[in-house]
């Protein structure tokens, strides 16, 4: 038997006082362990988690599930007879098909009644009966399938619809799977819950064993086993203790006796993290304990929050706020609290809206609670200033010839790094490829070039060449405009091919701005 040792984790998590749990390791033989919080989603423990392997009779939760949602869809109800074709009847007493719950070809069957015999005694042939009824054949319900877990986010694939044969999928989508069915169509539970089910004149024990065969397990009701040869021993098992769900998920074990002992660990183990973590977040703390003195327009600005009074990891909901706006890319819904955990925001304030910036985090709890800090620091009122020149003030251009113009910037500001929208115009009109929403400026200075073709028909006259930099309604910068006088000229075009030759024009927009 393999053993999952936790004692060095727990160890590393309690250093900081209190004892260890009585529960300091776990001991199982499954090839893969997953342990979800049922009422938050929050991953208690995991061992190979995210490994694709074989549920076998699992499958019937999907299967379950999307009955469960033609139901919602008034397409069926519970007391809808449901007509046995001569494929189902076959393999209702072919032993290839576990377990074999005979079935009668042309017998009605109620939906109620076929939901029992899959989820209790694992019907596999009811799966099928079902499957037929709602999309005409297995292959199309079992298109449905896929198309259900690709919509909610699962890592599986399925080949049938009941788990004869090898399906695949992790053992966190089987969790997450399991919770979405319970908060979905919480109605399961009073199938999965049962001990067995009479059908026939036979009492067919429910496969979970925790349920009536073994010593009972104090809140079980649920949820769904599964053996074939090459899955091992699998079930997905779920608990309510003191108005808390968890969910654990084991597959590949050695027997069916060692699939329940593991469960039993696991579950007990997730409903004494949720306790660690409550404690845990109870007693955390927030505090931002990096800042500037003050923020200025384009200066990046750092602030630090760290955690204090974490006791046990847990994840929760994070987001930093300026203003009370959300920050884009500075929030995260998983989280990973732990002791003396930072998160640092690296902000640059574009505009000058007031006089002061407000600076917030917020950790926010499964259960809506929240943990906040923040800080007020002032705004200097300087706007980013640039001064600047073209090489020409004034020219004269022929027509079909090309003019190169070049703008250099400077500043005094101080700042390394800036980016503003900037551009060359013609008469006060952008020309089109010569933008550039985020212009750089490295340490005070920048240049841009702009190589001006004059049409071979444009007509005689003065234009006027700019570029600018910063936008014109800004706040935070004060806008640059740079101009020069251009004269369309029509000289002799002998003189003019001597005086005057031609360049070429630039091949992309990233030439100028």
């Amino acid at each position: 038997m393999k053993k999952r040792l936790l004692a060095v984790f727990l160890a590393v998590i309690f250093c900081a006082g209190g004892a260890l749990p009585t529960a300091s390791a776990l001991n199982f033989a499954a090839e893969s362990a997953f342990v979800m919080d049922g009422d938050t989603g929050e991953e208690l423990y995991s061992y190979n988690g995210d490994v694709a392997r074989v549920p076998a009779s699992m499958t019937k939760v999907l299967t379950a599930y999307i009955i469960y949602q033609e139901l919602e869809a008034g397409n069926l109800t519970l007391d809808t007879p449901v007509k046995v074709s001569h494929n189902a009847a076959v393999k209702s007493r072919d032993a290839n098909y576990p377990t074999a719950v005979p079935l009668t070809e042309g017998a009605t069957y109620t939906v109620d009644t076929l939901l029992h015999l899959i989820m209790i005694p694992s019907a596999s042939a009811s799966c099928i009966v079902m499957a037929e009824h709602i999309s005409g054949s297995e292959s199309a319900f079992v298109a449905r399938m896929n198309q259900t877990v690709r919509d909610l986010g699962l890592n599986a694939t399925y080949f049938n619809c009941h788990g004869a044969q090898p399906n695949y999928i992790t053992a966190r989508s089987q969790a997450m799977l399991t919770k979405i069915f319970i908060d979905t169509y919480p109605d399961i539970l009073r199938i999965t819950s049962k001990s067995g089910f009479s059908f026939n004149g036979t009492y067919y024990n429910n496969t979970n064993h925790l349920l009536n065969t073994m010593a009972p397990y104090e809140g079980l009701d649920g949820f769904k086993t599964g053996t074939i040869a090459e899955a091992g021993y699998c079930v997905t098992t779920t608990d309510v203790r003191n108005g808390r769900r968890v969910i654990a998920v084991v597959m590949k074990s050695t027997s069916d006796a060692q699939r329940f002992a593991d469960s039993r660990q696991l579950l007990g183990y997730g409903f004494e993290q949720i306790r660690l973590r409550d404690a845990s977040r109870a007693a955390t703390g927030v505090s931002i304990t990096v800042q500037p003195d003050s923020v200025r327009p384009y200066q990046p600005a750092s602030f630090q929050m760290q955690l204090s009074g974490v006791s046990a990891p847990y994840s929760a909901k994070a987001q930093w706020y300026v203003n009370g706006e959300a920050v884009s890319g500075y929030g995260n819904d998983n989280f990973q609290a732990a002791a003396n955990k930072t998160s640092t925001l690296n902000y640059t304030l574009r505009e000058l809206t007031g006089d002061t910036l407000n600076v917030s985090f917020v950790l926010t709890m499964p259960d809506g609670t929240e943990k906040r800090t923040e800080t007020t620091v002032p705004v200097e009122q300087r706007p980013v200033e640039y001064t600047g020149s073209l090489n020409i003030q004034s020219a004269a251009v022929y027509p079909g010839k090309t003019l190169t113009v070049t703008a250099d910037i400077t500043g005094e500001n101080g700042i390394s790094r800036v980016q503003l929208p900037a551009g060359w115009q013609l008469d006060g009109e952008d020309i089109a490829g010569y933008t550039n929403a985020k212009f750089t400026i490295l340490n005070d200075t920048a240049h841009s070039q702009y190589q001006m073709r004059i049409p071979a028909d444009a007509a005689p006259g003065v234009h006027t060449l700019s570029f600018y930099v910063g936008g014109a309604d800004s706040t935070g910068s004060k806008q640059l405009v740079l101009s020069a006088e251009i004269e369309i000229v029509s000289p002799d075009s002998s003189e003019a091919d001597a005086n005057h030759p031609e360049t070429p024009a630039p091949d992309s927009a990233e030439q100028a701005a």
